[in-house]
């Protein structure tokens, strides 16, 4: 995590989500979606009106290890192959045509996401690292200073379902709800988002609007943020450079977030004259009563 600081001098932690070449590559209509899949039974289909699947690809990878199949379903819309799928719900409005860039600044600062991902898989542990249990007495005791101890009484002669046991850890579906964006840089295609989220380093993740309550955006890029050519080009041509104050010279800030190419302090011309009452540079004269 990176530490920003606000405008306040409050220092937040953020997690730097890199948009690594992410391209739309289908988009089903509920009524199709509804016939052909299980899920779509359950999601096309609700109280909030029929929604769309849009299907996202997201980061290029070598086409030589790819099966034909699934190779061919990007050479369709003629777009690179993508390393991972995943599928976001929309209404009709919203579809975005198969094989359109999306851009970090689909997003914007100070609006809220939901970030789904698999969190830290930690493989097989014990009751202590799993549950957080405190283990048995550190003196006195011999080979069993973090294991579970008790797990029932002898008349029920089995362990109930959900009784907490050593066992796997990590690598499932998690999501923050709530966070907000505070900084993008459109040239690395890198948002800064406050706090953490689900997931090791280099993980993909969902990124989500949040549509309800008092955090939902207002007035986005619909249906999402068209960049022109020219834009297109100069990221690249910036992107290449190695130095750091032309990668973040286009960098989008929040209003809270301080800018360290901003002036830190700013005196004005009453600052620098004092009043004669709260001069204390000049030397104290005794006064003498008569």
């Amino acid at each position: 995590m990176a530490p920003q600081w606000l405008t306040d001098g409050t220092r937040v932690l953020c997690t730097l989500i890199e948009i690594p070449e992410n391209h739309v590559i289908s988009a089903v209509d509920p009524a199709t979606w509804f016939r052909t899949s299980s899920v779509g039974k359950r999601k096309a289909f609700t109280r909030f009106g029929p929604f769309w699947k849009v299907t996202v690809g997201a980061g290029n990878v070598s086409p030589a290890f790819l099966s034909d199949p699934y190779r061919r379903m990007f050479e369709k819309i003629g777009v690179p192959a993508k390393q991972t799928l995943g599928s976001f719900l929309v209404t009709e409005d919203a579809v975005i045509e198969p094989g359109t860039r999306l851009d970090v600044r689909h997003f914007s600062v100070g609006q809220f996401v939901n970030v789904t991902g698999k969190t830290i898989d930690w493989g097989f542990q014990g009751v202590v690292h799993r549950w957080g249990m405190k283990g048995q007495p550190k003196r006195n005791t011999t080979k069993a200073h973090r294991r579970v101890g008790s797990i029932g009484i002898t008349s029920q002669a089995k362990v109930w379902l959900g009784k907490r046991l050593p066992g796997h850890m990590g690598y499932e579906w998690g999501t923050v709800r709530g966070l907000e964006v505070l900084r993008i840089n459109p040239i690395k295609q890198v948002m800064y988002i406050k706090g953490a989220v689900p997931g090791d380093m280099g993980e993909m993740v969902l990124i989500k609007d949040i549509i309800v309550g008092a955090k939902r955006v207002q007035k986005p890029p619909f249906p999402t943020y068209c960049i022109s050519e020219e834009e297109e080009k100069n990221d690249e041509q910036n992107s290449q450079l190695s130095t750091a104050t032309a990668i973040i010279s286009k960098d989008i800030y929040s209003p809270k977030l301080f800018n360290f190419t901003s002036p830190s302090i700013i005196f004005k011309d009453t600052d620098d004259v004092k009043s004669t009452a709260r001069d204390r540079t000049k030397a104290k004269l005794a006064k003498v009563k008569k």
